[in-house]
């Protein structure tokens, strides 16, 4: 029986180079990151467009009925925690901005450049139709939504795995772990996530470090709505799951102790609550200083400058600094550093009957614990490396006077547009930065 023609060809070297690739191609080889840094948490890629892993085997047919496989995604960069954070020039820090930048850039337009290679196509060649359609509608709809799907799934996936884990020892009385392993379960549960989702969305699973991101490195801030919103359906979702998979062993254990559901050592496990002996001042800054040093490590990680990791390390990296923060910081506070992994699952619990109360304990914990102590220390986290450390462009500490003041009327005038909060208009952009400097 004749054997199919891509199996009866790996032997050869002509068909082997075209089944199997070691490196990308010299298309994508050549090309620097340019508006596509990659944003990734999982480490480092040589080039940002979807391809190969090293040695998979291609069937010859598969790219013909596959078209968008391998193709360069023009979509911009990525802010991810999988691989270093990418450089870009954010606004207020163009050149040509400013009278002295438009000479430079005149002067550069006005020399000769060489002409393109005989060998490459001209740029404004029309792409194929094969390889810009999609296969069915729910393509074209995950196309344009993969990036909070990436992130809710990614969510979805870190914290039902983290729940499941601290359930597991707190309704089975300690019999089934201790701290120590349900530190590792949520860091190891998170570096899974970011694996998931880090090259699409870039896996921040935190509004801390999304906003952090935003702030410091120039992430759009009109996505953080959107990656929010996914994280705390994320949050939800696995506060179901991890529920719903439970339920049997909380009704145990409620049995067993002769308490309620919501007075069990099982709402220790599904929502964070400061210990009784703790101040909320402590309970405050405990949260604040976890997150600041989750974010600050986050930055320094992504920063190409410093050391960074190898590829693939940094989902590991993050991974293991979760557990160390949990060890050392979980047991006053419950240890979230995370928003929805709070409210995901409280609010399953008010769903499921447990009360109301839940979120007015400890003068409503969940706002100013896992919420605003979260963001407020993610934020301080990134500040202080940016100013002690980091040198890129992107961070506003490193603006130079002039565009620092330039951006902020960029900025000003932008917000007064988008919320119509006046008619203020800047008319010369340079006078008004001459004005402020005076």
């Amino acid at each position: 029986m004749p054997r199919n023609k891509s199996h009866l060809t790996q032997g050869t070297g002509a068909s082997r180079s075209k089944s199997y690739r070691s490196q990308p191609p010299a298309s994508l080889r050549n090309q620097s990151h340019g508006s596509q840094p990659p944003f990734s948490l999982a480490g480092n890629n040589p080039y940002y467009a979807p391809t190969p892993q090293h040695g998979a085997y291609i069937s010859p047919d598969y790219e013909s009925l596959n078209p968008q496989y391998g193709q360069e995604q023009d979509e911009g960069p990525v802010w991810s925690l999988a691989q270093p954070l990418p450089h870009v020039v954010r606004d207020g820090m163009r050149f040509g901005a400013l009278p002295e930048d438009r000479k430079e850039e005149q002067a550069e337009q006005g020399r000769e450049r060489p002409p393109p290679a005989s060998g490459e196509p001209p740029t404004d060649m029309p792409q194929p139709a094969e390889t810009r359609g999609f296969f069915n509608q729910w393509c074209k709809v995950r196309h344009y939504l993969r990036e909070p799907l990436a992130e809710w799934l990614g969510t979805t996936v870190a914290i039902t795995l983290g729940l499941c884990a601290t359930l597991s020892l707190y309704t089975s009385q300690g019999q089934a772990g201790s701290w120590m392993s349900v530190s590792a379960a949520w860091g190891f549960s998170f570096m899974t996530a970011i694996y998931v989702a880090g090259g699409i969305s870039g896996a921040h699973l935190n509004p801390a470090i999304t906003i952090s991101l935003s702030v410091w490195r120039g992430f759009p801030a009109r996505r953080c709505a959107v990656y929010i919103l996914a994280q705390i359906i994320g949050g939800i979702t696995a506060g179901g799951f991890a529920y719903a998979i439970y339920h049997d062993a909380i009704m145990n254990l409620s049995t067993e102790t002769n308490l309620p559901q919501n007075e069990s050592a099982a709402s220790e496990a599904l929502i964070t609550l400061p210990k009784q002996f703790v101040s909320p001042a402590t309970a405050f800054f405990n949260e604040f200083l976890g997150s600041a040093i989750l974010v600050g490590a986050i930055m320094a990680l992504g920063d190409d400058s410093n050391a960074p990791p190898g590829a693939g390390m940094q989902s590991f990296i993050i991974g293991i600094i979760i557990s160390i923060l949990i060890l050392a910081l979980g047991y006053n506070s419950g240890g979230a550093f995370n928003g929805p992994r709070d409210f995901g699952p409280r609010l399953v619990c008010v769903m499921a009957g447990w009360g109301g109360h839940l979120f007015k304990e400890y003068h409503a914990w969940w706002v100013w614990g896992p919420w605003v102590a979260d963001i407020s220390g993610g934020l301080c986290g990134a500040f202080i490396y940016d100013l002690t450390i980091f040198t890129g462009g992107e961070s506003p500490i490193n603006y130079p006077p002039r565009r620092r003041k330039r951006a902020f009327l960029i900025k000003e005038k932008n917000l007064r547009s988008k919320f119509r909060l006046g008619r203020r208009k800047i008319g010369d952009l340079e006078r008004a930065v001459d004005e402020n400097q005076e």
